[in-house]
């Protein structure tokens, strides 16, 4: 069940970074000039790397760092209690992979 959990958690933000890939490339359509699907396989490429380096949950783990060591708390640790079903690895193999790939083979037609 866990599994099927993680699978939906990725197909979600898989979805949720191509739409928001479409929109940024309809917006750059609209103020200038090109192609459609090559301007989508940027943005597209651009999502992953976006979902690469937040993946992980490094950086909302560095900005409560502080807060946590004023308290005397040691650093967070993922949970999967907090909702989240998929690990840093597990969004780079099934988010960002698929969307990196996907944007440059779109990139390059």
């Amino acid at each position: 069940m866990t599994a099927v959990k993680g699978l939906l958690e990725a197909l979600v933000l898989t979805v949720t970074a191509a739409v928001v890939a479409a929109v940024l490339a309809g917006v750059w359509i609209a103020l200038g000039d090109g192609d459609f699907v090559s301007r989508l396989g940027i943005c597209l490429v651009l999502a992953g790397a976006f979902a690469a380096a937040t993946g992980g949950l490094g950086f909302t783990k560095m900005g409560s760092a502080d807060a946590y060591a004023w308290f005397g708390h040691g650093p967070e640790r993922e949970t999967s209690d907090g909702g989240r079903v998929l690990t840093g690895i597990g969004i780079f193999l099934f988010v960002t992979l698929p969307l990196v790939i996907g944007g440059g083979l779109l990139a390059t037609l």
